[in-house]
């Protein structure tokens, strides 16, 4: 009998480890949710009261008209992947949902902002693009900082968007983005050069005009932002370059862009032919490249839970063939731009395999 019973509860211990179970903790009643929430706002005075089965309608005695809910959800367990129930609330969606609400029937503009999942962002592209929302939630934090509960209002998200792959991925949008926060503490100056740097950092990084900010601007915060010391050490033969050589080519994520790339080449003197944005050249290999922003198409990838996405790549020629890195959702493998010590098997079109290292073989260069 003791062995069964052994075996039944391995086995229900096997089972537990493999898919995980469901333990409801409850009935919970209104003093299991007061309790709940005087533990999250101890010096607030809060009203509660019943809804539905396991659901209640609550709100602040200050904010009596923001109502918001308590109700019964799930957690998780480590390392056993038990789920269990507990009380959870949206008071953190509500509250800001509300005031944005008030302080637009009041005459105030948030036009330019969205309350998303919690989270107040917005889009831009450039400075100009950036400065109503700066001036709109400027004037939303001065007009919240004394009413209750104000610190439930998430700070403001500025969502750098350009045009080429930059930084951080954001799959729901199968782009890249830069983000400059902004809370109710912070100067609106402050924010207007984070935003100013970040829009810098790229027109900068890709070699790109910018209406924006002169030649001279970018070009003296490339040599500020990347000053490639104490490393990478860049060698070409026994020698290693000066900095000062490198100085201003933008470095971020151990890339460079088409733009870097065409900048090291003159620097070098090179023969190349072309701008920054299209250029073409030989290389110290002895093969011909051309290398455009240009260059890119839409491919589909592997994606997470069996997904996939498309996503574009960008590609450069080679003897007039186009090579690009295969099967990678990273910026810094897909992007306009070429890794200083890496590389990838290409087909020559001549019958062979070549292990491809861009930066070395079109630059003669290596990376320690």
């Amino acid at each position: 009998m003791a062995k069964k019973i052994f075996v039944v509860g391995m086995a229900c211990l096997l089972t537990l480890w493999l898919v995980g179970c469901y333990e409801y903790r409850g009935p919970y009643t209104q003093a299991d949710v007061e309790e709940y929430l005087t533990g999250r706002y101890p010096d607030e005075t809060i009203n509660i009261r019943k809804k539905e089965l396991q659901t209640w309608d609550c709100w602040f005695d200050d904010l009596p008209d923001a109502v918001f809910q308590v109700w019964v959800g799930q957690g998780g367990g480590d390392p056993v992947p038990m789920l269990y129930s507990r009380l959870v609330s949206d008071e953190a969606k509500v509250i800001p949902a509300y005031y944005m609400e008030q302080y637009q029937k009041e005459g105030g503009s948030l036009d330019a902002w969205e309350l998303s999942y919690n989270i107040l962002g917005t889009k831009y592209t450039s400075i100009a693009d950036a400065a109503l929302a700066l001036e709109q939630l400027s004037a939303f934090f001065a007009w919240i900082e004394s009413k209750p509960l104000a610190q439930l209002v998430p700070k403001g998200q500025y969502n750098f968007q350009p045009e080429l792959p930059w930084r951080t991925y954001s799959p729901q949008f199968h782009s890249f983005q830069e983000a400059v926060v902004q809370g109710p503490k912070d100067t609106s100056e402050a924010v207007q050069e984070a935003l100013e740097d970040s829009v810098k950092k790229y027109y900068a990084f890709y070699l790109l005009h910018c209406d924006e900010f002169s030649q001279t601007e970018l070009e003296d915060y490339a040599v500020k932002t990347w000053p490639w010391t104490p490393k990478p050490g860049i060698r070409q033969g026994e020698e290693t370059l000066p900095p000062e050589l490198l100085a201003g080519i933008g470095l971020e994520s151990g890339v460079i862009s088409y733009g870097g790339l065409y900048t090291l080449l003159t620097r070098l003197d090179f023969d190349v032919k072309g701008t920054a944005e299209h250029f073409t050249v030989t290389g110290a290999d002895g093969h011909s490249y051309e290398f455009s922003y240009s260059f890119w198409e839409e491919r589909e990838m592997d994606w997470t839970n069996n997904q996939t996405i498309t996503l574009p790549v960008w590609y450069h020629l080679r003897d007039g063939y186009p090579v690009a890195v295969e099967g990678e959702t990273s910026w810094f493998y897909r992007g306009p731009v070429i890794d200083l010590d890496a590389g990838w098997n290409i087909d020559t079109h001549n019958g062979y395999i070549h292990f491809y290292m861009p930066f070395r073989e079109i630059t003669g260069l290596t990376v320690s």
